[in-house]
């Protein structure tokens, strides 16, 4: 425990009397040097200074080179329960941390007070490790890598272990830095779950809650996706959120199963906000209960009545990893977005009913609450009322399990003080449902919803009209529970029902569905399903006609078609082209998630004349899968674009740390039954925020907003006959695996026929392949080819080729098991070795198998054989870049990589002209504006250059073979550039174009495409 002086001289810094000028001055100059890893007595010192000064440790309290009892080592320095291990190189010397942790963990913890756990630190100032014992193993608990750009997030990650001292302001990064995935928080409770995992994960109810959620998952992701780690993961956090909403209310957490049942609410009047659900396990396993409790107690520091912004978001985000969240389609919206289109799309806050049919966790809730609260203040309305009026406006559905828990507590969150001025019963409007109505069948002239029950039980079935009057079917469901607790017969809760005033049909099928929910509760299976029968019907009480709303707002899934399993596709086909939505062909894998959510949303939940405000695709302004949303063209209900915002010039929203295109995003207006084409312009913002996360403060100073243009239409119909000709090269990764270097020899050297090779490691690698080793050894050399990459096209001129394994023979990709069984030894082992690093570290289904083999993955869209035919020349030009780079190549043994095109030419004279036309500023500027655009830039080039009718070289034309002559002058020219190695390709391709400016060549090639081209 802190003594009484230290607990006041911390208080006094935490309100800045004592320490604002040690942390403004002094905290960066630490953080500073502990980054440089300095020597062990310097690093002591600032070990030291940051306790004392930002911790309130006082000296007498810090122990220095404390022996340990048996005299077997020390500890560097300890603090209470605390203690550090300095190091020069953590990594160098993680194993030797990881080998005396345990003893100086074990010595502190005799000294340690009672339920106060002991933590060890391991630090060589730029990283720091943190572990703990559980059950007598070590076990590592955070990581944090110091930011010299953010002294203060040290003091934020430390916090949790170092003072239980509460009113810490509750911003993004300090609740992520809390209880995000590096955390001190994090770790210890993961180490626990998995732990009340393995004594548990069997129990029938358990494994019933995990097999509910993993069905919820894959209605919100298309695919299978769940997964034991997954599922620890949103128990922790939905424990924690739990937590967070009885600190909301100042109440004390007493027994562990009332928080989290939402009963420990329930009694201060609040329904809604936490229930029971598929979290609750670990309350059956031994320990189960300190867990929650410990996890409550991390709660207890931060003012959450202060919260100004979603920081829930913040704190999954953390959680997961950016690119599952990729894979998963999840991009949560910032604020400062958010907070702008709900002033642009609620007008009337007062008045208008809000829904959000994808909620997340909360953003759209927590800005739209906040507007309507301060137009409340404004005009006067008693606070009381202003509470109700939220309760009555603003909704939110998510079929996503964690993400309701985590929208629920953000709504109530939202209200700030106002939560003391509640009225005697307050409940929280968001729902844990199928917005889609996927579950929604037809049943002759009425309609059903049907709630799968795994594994292989038939459906739950309840009449949709009796789910769409909430009054009716809350009765229903008491008449369940109650037949439930008294073992009624089926036939006794029918006759309860239509008493209700239930119908005779609804009170008949509601009778056979409780003869279900009574086998189930025989079966020892009863426990969640008065919690999924009323959130996942929810959806239809909100889609009745009297429930609408006035504005349909949020950011829905983006999942695209070619990503969903198959039942999904067959699904979202269906539904696309009950809409006239579906486009297919060779567009069909781009069909979107999201255009679902615009038509059905609007069709299902929103009044005659309502508004939509959607964060979408930035393809939605232009591209032609999205066509019939923009054309008037979509069926069963009619809505009218009203307004866009472009945000492709904007970086960063969501957070990618590459030139990805998903980065590309807009927002959509529309208003339901009007019809009309778009505007002719729409509002574009421009600039670079200062971090994803920017305030509302700091985007309105760097984003700059003009008029412009509604972006043209893309198209993919072939204005030019080389559409059908040129095609993407093949999809060479994990690179590593296919790329090499030649491999030191020994002193037999290699073969001539195998040599020893190595796999490339390159600054380009991506995760999970940066971890893993690279292949090495012999491999015949027939299967050694070069390999042209994006970074090898220049203007007329091939750069520098790189070497690669590529398993192909006789037009077939080969395994390591048909190399074997060919005779190449060499290959054979090359494969096996990478194939059996795929198979761990690649991209799994539900059974944990990868979801594509290497073989395929090599041969995506059989981009690989395609090369299998030899062309004395092709042309080859860059997918993409912010200039187009052409040049063709006379080799037929080398294979094209994915970040080119190419296309066999029938003569040298045609492979002149195409890359003369691919290389001009005229062609550029014509499909500049359907780029995607990514960070900054405008991106991807690939098939969009042949929407211009670029005509196929006709000898016969004059103009033609000018342009061929002046490209082969402009090849002779580039040849002859002295480009120095270590020059960036990017310099190379500008050194060329201007010794061809300079040549006059250029201007000529530009004069004659120009001509070729009609303007």
């Amino acid at each position: 425990m802190l003594s009484r002086m230290r607990r006041q001289r911390y208080s006094l810094k935490r309100e800045g009397k004592v320490a604002n000028s040690w942390r403004g001055d002094r905290l960066p100059d630490i953080v500073r040097s502990m980054a440089s890893r300095p020597r062990h007595e310097a690093l002591r010192g600032l070990i030291t200074e940051l306790l004392r000064e930002g911790f309130g440790a006082a000296f007498s309290e810090l122990e220095h080179e404390r022996y340990l009892v048996d005299n077997s080592g020390r500890i560097d320095v300890a603090w209470g329960a605390t203690v550090i291990e300095l190091k020069s190189d953590l990594r160098r010397e993680e194993r030797d941390v990881v080998a005396r942790m345990p003893d100086y963990l074990a010595d502190a913890s005799r000294g340690s007070a009672p339920g106060r756990t002991t933590v060890g630190l391991a630090t060589d100032g730029a990283t720091l490790l943190a572990y703990t014992l559980d059950l007598g193993r070590l076990t590592s608990i955070g990581r944090y890598d110091v930011d010299v750009d953010h002294p203060e997030r040290l003091l934020t990650w430390l916090e949790p272990l170092l003072s239980p001292v509460p009113e810490v302001m509750p911003t993004p990064i300090a609740v992520a830095l809390a209880f995000g995935r590096y955390s001190l928080a994090f770790g210890r409770a993961h180490a626990q779950l998995q732990r009340l995992w393995s004594e548990v994960g069997d129990h029938p109810e358990v494994r019933l809650k995990r097999n509910l959620w993993d069905g919820l998952l894959r209605q919100v992701y298309g695919d299978d996706v769940g997964s034991d780690a997954l599922f620890l993961q949103h128990t922790y956090l939905t424990i924690l959120v739990k937590a967070i909403a009885a600190r909301v209310l100042d109440l004390e957490i007493g027994d562990p199963a009332e928080m989290l049942s939402g009963r420990l609410l329930a009694n201060e009047g609040i329904v809604g906000a936490v229930e029971a659900d598929f979290f609750d396990w670990p309350l059956l396993a031994t320990g189960g209960d300190d867990l929650v409790r410990s996890l409550a107690a991390e709660t207890i520091r931060f003012r959450l009545r202060d919260v100004k912004v979603d920081v829930l978001k913040s704190l999954y985000e953390s959680l997961i990893d950016p690119d599952e969240r990729h894979d998963l389609g999840e991009y949560y919206t910032p604020d400062w977005l958010a907070a702008r289109v709900v002033t642009a799309a609620i007008p009337r806050p007062l008045e208008q009913r809000v829904l959000d049919p994808s909620c997340g966790s909360g953003t759209f809730l927590f800005h739209a609450l906040r507007r309507l609260i301060e137009a409340g203040r404004q005009a006067g309305v008693p606070p009381a009322e202003i509470v109700e009026t939220c309760a009555d406006r603003v909704f939110g559905i998510d079929v996503h399990p964690v993400a309701v828990a985590l929208a629920r507590v953000t709504w109530l969150l939202a209200l700030g003080d106002l939560v003391q001025d509640r009225p005697p019963t307050l409940s929280v409007p968001v729902y844990m449902g199928d917005s889609m109505q996927w579950n929604l069948r037809p049943l002759g002239a009425s309609a059903e919803v049907l709630v799968d029950v795994p594994p292989n039980d038939p459906p739950l079935r309840i009449p949709a009209g009796l789910a769409s009057d909430q009054h009716l079917f809350e009765r229903a469901l008491d008449e369940l529970n109650r037949g439930l607790d008294t073992l009624a017969e089926p036939e006794a809760i029918r006759h309860a029902i239509a008493l209700a005033g239930a119908t005779t049909e609804d009170a008949a099928m509601l009778g056979q569905t409780f003869a279900q929910l009574k086998e189930l509760y025989l079966d020892g299976r009863n426990h969640i399903w008065t919690f999924i029968l009323r959130n996942l019907l929810r959806p239809v009480w909100l889609s009745h006609p009297d429930h609408r709303a006035d504005v349909l707002i949020g950011n829905p899934p983006w999942i695209v078609y070619r990503h969903l399993s198959a039942d999904m596709k067959d699904r979202l086909r269906e539904a696309l082209r009950s809409y006239n939505l579906w486009v297919g062909g060779s567009l069909a894998t781009q069909q979107d998630m999201c255009a679902l959510f615009w038509a059905r949303g609007a069709e299902r939940y929103l009044r005659d004349g309502g508004v939509l405000a959607l964060v979408l695709p930035y393809a939605a302004l232009n591209a032609p899968v999205f066509a019939g949303m923009r054309d008037g063209g979509m069926e069963r209900v009619r809505v009218a674009i009203i307004g866009g915002w472009g945000l492709e010039r904007v970086w960063p929203i969501f957070g990618a740390q590459s030139g990805s295109s998903t980065t590309s995003t807009c927002v959509l207006f529309g208003e339901r039954d009007r019809a009309g084409p778009p505007p002719a312009e729409f509002d574009r913002w421009v600039g670079v925020l200062p971090r994803r996360d920017a305030s509302e403060a700091e985007a309105a100073e760097v984003l700059a907003h003009m008029r412009a243009a509604w972006p043209r239409p893309r198209t993919l119909l072939a204005a030019s006959p080389y559409r059908t000709r040129f095609r993407n090269g093949a999809s060479l990764f994990p690179r590593r695996f296919v790329l090499v270097e030649y491999a030191a020899a020994g002193r037999l050297q290699s073969r001539r026929d195998a040599p020893r090779l190595r796999g490339r490691v390159g600054s380009l690698d991506k995760r999970p392949w940066t971890g893993v080793e690279p292949p090495e050894g012999p491999v015949e050399r027939i299967f050694v080819r070069r390999i042209a990459l994006g970074e090898s096209v220049a203007p007329y001129r091939v750069l520098d080729l790189v070497t690669g394994v590529v398993p192909m023979e006789s037009g077939a990709i080969l395994t390591a098991a048909s190399a074997d069984a060919r005779g190449h030894r060499g290959l054979a082992a090359w494969l096996r070795d990478a194939e059996t690093k795929w198979n761990e570290h690649s991209n799994k289904g539900v059974d944990g198998a990868p979801r594509m083999t290497l073989t395929r993955s090599l041969n995506h869209l059989q981009k690989l054989v395609a090369q299998a035919a030899r062309s004395p020349i092709r042309v080859l030009y860059t997918k993409a870049g912010t200039r187009l780079s052409a040049c063709w190549l006379e080799d037929d043994d080398v294979i094209i990589d994915h970040k080119a095109y190419w296309s066999a030419a029938n003569s040298l004279e045609e492979a002149a002209y195409v890359a003369a036309v691919l290389n001009t500023s005229i062609v550029l500027d014509r499909v500049k504006d359907l780029q995607p655009v990514g960070q900054r830039d405008p991106r991807d080039f690939d098939n969009l250059v042949w929407t211009l009718p670029i005509p196929e070289f006709d000898a016969s034309e004059a103009l033609h073979v000018d342009l061929a002559a002046a490209a082969l002058h402009a090849a002779g020219i580039a040849a002859r550039i002295e480009l120095p190695d270590s020059a960036h390709f990017t310099a190379k391709r500008r050194a060329i174009r201007q010794t061809l400016v300079d040549d006059g060549v250029a201007e000529t090639i530009e004069r004659l495409v120009d001509a070729l081209l009609p303007p």
